[in-house]
């Protein structure tokens, strides 16, 4: 059944509503409104990190490729864990936003967990880049790594250290604004997954 144009235009008009609505909603309070701006402040800083790593890869000669088959694994299952944090904290909002602050509170306490274990398979990894790999902080690829996923280490310590904050006290504090940050953290894994590690991985090389 074709679609004419007049029920498209009244489609998106029915739309453009809603999108308003659900925009307005994220930025509704000052905290939220604080947070898009600590968004908009570490996207501007992380890029500029991924800028400096394309810098230096475009001058080096001898550019490794230190990531195997267990990286790929340690990587899927960081990114998993950043998604499942960010999911469930969402989830949490929306109990708090319906009142339901038992369940609330359980979904944040997930959402907590999921970031710890982001940050103890991290450490993990950064172990095998600097001791098994050596690939230190004093290696133009290193260095870059560590600098790299050691600002989203501390993005995530400080996105956990809020959520403990929030689920404290879940009745006053303001869960979705601690949730878009999250999501943020959440997102920027995948670009770090995409530019830093997908492009220095030979997945068959312990195989």
């Amino acid at each position: 059944m074709a679609v004419s144009d007049g029920d498209l235009r009244l489609l998106v008009l029915n739309m453009h509503p809603r999108v308003i609505e659900y925009a307005r909603s994220h930025v509704a309070t000052s905290t939220r409104r604080r947070t898009v701006v600590l968004i908009a402040a570490n996207f501007a800083f992380f890029a500029a990190l991924l800028a400096v790593m394309f810098y230096i890869r475009s001058g080096s000669r001898d550019w490794p490729v230190p990531f195997e088959f267990g990286s790929l694994l340690m990587v899927a299952a960081m990114a998993m864990s950043a998604l499942c944090a960010s999911v469930t904290m969402a989830v949490g909002a929306n109990s708090a936003a319906q009142d339901k602050w038992d369940e609330a509170v359980r979904w944040i306490a997930i959402a907590i967990s999921s970031w710890l274990v982001f940050l103890f398979l991290e450490c993990v990894e950064w172990v095998r880049m600097v001791y098994l790999v050596e690939l230190g902080p004093k290696t133009p690829f290193g260095g870059t790594y560590l600098t790299l996923t050691g600002a989203h280490w501390l993005a995530v310590i400080v996105c956990a250290t809020w959520f403990t904050f929030a689920v404290a006290d879940v009745k006053k504090r303001d869960i979705l604004a601690a949730a878009l940050y999250s999501h943020f953290l959440a997102i920027w894994w995948i670009v770090l997954v995409i530019l830093l590690y997908l492009p220095n991985m030979n997945p068959l090389e312990d195989l």
